[in-house]
């Protein structure tokens, strides 16, 4: 007999693995809509990652971390 008689709930168990999963599925999804996309929603995946790569500036940034 368990010491603790409240059970846990289904849905508690399972809200770790949903996150994980919307986030795997955005990248698919923008895959998958790439060639319907117009042209600055295509790029900005890219163009987010040269930001935060370089700074906003050009002058920064994470690679201003690492040297």
């Amino acid at each position: 007999m368990p010491t603790n008689p409240t059970q846990q709930s289904s849905v508690a168990n399972r809200g770790g693995r949903c996150c994980c999963l919307v986030f795997a599925g955005l990248p698919l999804l923008w895959f998958i809509a790439a060639p319907i996309l117009p042209e600055q929603v295509f790029w900005f995946p890219f163009w987010m990652g040269a930001v935060m790569w370089n700074g906003a500036d050009g002058q920064g940034g994470i690679s201003h971390l690492l040297g």
